[in-house]
């Protein structure tokens, strides 16, 4: 087995494509790159300050293709972060970690304990995702190690199977939300092994010096140049999707801009300190008088 340019499996015989069908049938199935694939949105609901694992179920329950969690921002330990991804594993949602910053320890350690996704914030250029991808991606192409995880149920039955195995369903994304970033994004999107391009929007609006103004032309502009450039690093064997952070207040927006760019595939569509903080506003309102 071999994987050619264009990332698409090449087999020795058939034989060797049973194998790795074996084998992939073990990993665990990742809801949001099978969705996005299929043309679909997959939609996450980002964890804060609600650490309790029946949060997973709950995310489920209500439709939840994915669990994010964002460990540069956030307070969550590590241990609870690998409870929380082998929940979802176990439930069916997509772990998606934003980690600190692009060390290979973080990377490796998090997909060795559960995740599917890993989004690296400040990804400003090409060189970035490649270590990206080389520290996410096992060989072909990356150097990432292999070693018993959950996303495989602890499993290595072929070594070089169960790397494509892995690298089938694992999803190295960098987080686009710096200016430098931005006049990149064209280098980034076309290095091997990206999967998607997520925009964080808070910052990105930042840095471009109009913090906050979503509905400004030139955040839109953006945006719509980080789908382009997606968009024409894709193949046919491969589409490189976007996803969208920061736009869950504003539902309209977001679908205006799907329907301009049908290659944004997933968002942050709520999460839990909105909700605690608006549910509780609503609640309190039901009986002040």
């Amino acid at each position: 087995m071999t994987v050619n340019g264009s990332s698409t499996l090449a087999f020795a015989d058939e034989a060797d494509r049973l194998k790795y069908e074996e084998v992939r049938a073990i990993a665990r199935p990742n809801v949001m790159l099978e969705k996005m694939k299929a043309g679909g949105l997959a939609l996450v609901h980002t964890m804060s300050i609600a650490r309790s694992i029946e949060i997973v179920g709950m995310a489920k329950f209500a439709g939840y293709d994915g669990l994010s969690i964002n460990l540069e921002h956030e307070r969550n330990s590590f241990g609870e972060t690998v409870d929380m991804c082998c929940a979802a594993l176990m439930t069916g949602l997509t772990p998606v970690i934003i980690v600190p910053s692009l060390q290979s320890d973080w990377v490796s350690r998090m997909l060795d304990n559960g995740a599917q996704a890993i989004i690296v914030p400040r990804t400003n250029d090409a060189a970035m995702a490649r270590l990206l991808v080389k520290y996410g991606k096992h060989r072909p192409l990356g150097e990432r190690p292999l070693a018993y995880n959950p996303q495989m149920q602890y499993r290595i039955p072929d070594f070089k199977h169960t790397q494509q195995a892995a690298n089938d369903t694992t999803m190295c994304i960098p987080m686009i939300e710096t200016v430098e970033g931005l006049e990149n994004c064209e280098e980034i999107a076309s290095v091997p092994g990206v999967d998607a391009i997520f925009v964080g929007t808070h910052d990105l609006s930042d840095d471009m010096g109009i913090a906050g103004e979503f509905f400004n032309p030139k955040v839109q502009d953006a945006i719509g140049r980080i789908c382009k450039a997606a968009q024409a690093a894709s193949t046919p064997e491969k589409e490189i999707y976007v996803g969208l952070g920061g736009l869950d207040p504003y539902p309209d927006l977001f679908r205006k801009l799907r329907k301009l760019y049908p290659n944004i595939r997933f968002t942050n569509a709520g999460r839990d300190v909105i909700m605690l903080t608006q549910g509780m506003e609503a609640a309190l309102s039901k009986f002040r008088d």
